[in-house]
């Protein structure tokens, strides 16, 4: 069983990780991939990509790192989706057209939000609690520093402060807390792929006891998506360091 797992980029294709991941022998194993496109990102592209590469590797679910949809019309949270105010995420995406707070992440919003389009309507990936998008494969968006919380470890400090002994070490905890094996040392990007990806990876193989939806079912409203779930792991105990 077999995810492919996307920290998510729109400024450059440099910036975008992406790892393979699979369950063998009862553990997670991760191979890292790099991404082929060249010049400025395109939604369309990338989903094609992507969607080439779930083909070539007979993946089961696909996991990005970026929202899927817009704020609901009628929800508790004032300002953000419901996944977003309970796994605490910086960016916070409101109603449509352009309802983002920080007004910095309005580009990497509507990139992330047409790429699921684009992955679900052409591509028919289904989305996790959404009866009509049963697709073969699902499709699903994750937080990788909720993830690093959820089990039990100190998120992986952001790419610009970040260190090469901060990944290496964030690696060792990881594998730690695991028994992950990985085929190569990751970049910052890949190795937020891989984390992202661990509980899609669960999910894709039944083991939904260890997976949190964070959030609300996904449902559609004036031809958009809104709402949806963020795939993160089920909570655990802190790992010391």
């Amino acid at each position: 069983m077999r995810v492919l797992s996307v920290d998510l980029a729109y400024k450059h294709y440099r910036d975008c990780g992406v790892a393979l991941l699979s369950q063998r022998e009862g553990a997670p194993h991760a191979r890292l991939l790099e991404l082929s496109l060249t010049g400025a990102p395109d939604p369309e592209g990338l989903a094609d990509w992507l969607a080439d590469q779930a083909d070539r590797h007979l993946v089961a679910g696909l996991c990005i790192d970026g929202p899927l949809g817009w704020k609901g019309p009628d929800t508790e949270a004032a300002h953000c989706r419901l996944s977003e105010k309970a796994v605490r995420a910086p960016g916070k995406t409101g109603l449509p057209p352009d309802g983002v707070k920080p007004r910095g992440y309005l580009p990497f919003t509507q990139f992330s939000i047409a790429l699921f389009e684009r992955l679900i309507e052409v591509h028919a990936f289904g989305l996790p609690g959404h009866p009509g998008t049963r697709g073969a494969r699902f499709v699903t968006e994750t937080f990788p520093t909720a993830a690093w919380r959820a089990l039990g470890l100190a998120p992986l400090p952001g790419k610009s402060r970040a260190t090469p002994a901060d990944v290496a070490e964030a690696v060792r905890r990881l594998e730690h807390a695991t028994a992950i094996v990985l085929d190569g040392l990751p970049t910052h990007d890949q190795l937020q792929a891989v984390v992202g990806g661990l509980a899609p990876l669960d999910w894709a193989c039944g083991a939904h006891d260890r997976v949190q939806l964070a959030g609300a079912p996904p449902f559609r409203l004036d031809d958009r998506w809104c709402e949806g779930y963020i795939m993160i792991p089920a909570a655990r105990p802190a790992t010391p360091r």
